[in-house]
This record gives structure tokens, sequence and C-alpha cells, in this order.
């Protein structure tokens, strides 16, 4: 688990895509093991990787809630709040 930012190969998310994935994270967490098993799915029909995801799921096993937790692993870093322009708040036309 890496609190690195991640995009395609060759690319790095920028700080509002970081935040963003983070915040879509938290919500669908809170939908549940169902959703986001639906997600990964849907994931994988799209743009492919079922192998990948599988080893990557493989890795994630060998954690526990516990090791997660205690690693702070279970949370995302504190954020300083700062202004962010209205065009890039979640519903901006």
């Amino acid at each position: 688990m890496n609190a690195g930012t991640h995009a395609a190969p060759g690319r790095t998310m920028t700080a509002i895509e970081r935040m963003r994935l983070d915040d879509g994270a938290a919500h669908l967490h809170a939908l549940g093991a169902r959703a986001t098993a639906e997600l990964l799915a849907a994931l994988v029909a799209r743009v492919g990787g079922g192998a990948a995801l599988a080893e990557l799921l493989n890795d994630y096993r060998r954690l526990t809630p516990a090791a997660v937790q205690q690693a702070g692993g279970d949370r995302f870093p504190y954020r300083k709040p700062r202004h962010v322009p209205a065009d890039l708040m979640r519903g901006a036309a």
C-alpha cells in the first residue's frame, strides 16, 4: 500500500486527481465489499488487466486489518485545507 500517486505509465496524477481518487475510494469503501467487487469487475471489463488485479488482490490478502491500522494505512494522510478555485470543485459546470 503506497501513498504515492499512481497513473498511467509515464504519467503522475495531479494533486487534484489524487484527492478525487481518495474521495472516491472512501465513498466506495462506505458502500461495502459488493460495490467494491462490482467496480473492480467493471474496471477489468473496460480496460483488462484481470491477471494483474488478481495478483494484487492476492498480495493484499497477506495484510490484516489490525496491521494496516497500526501502520496508519486505514486512513488518508491529513491534508491542510486550502482554497480551491470554484471551477475545480466537484460538480462544477
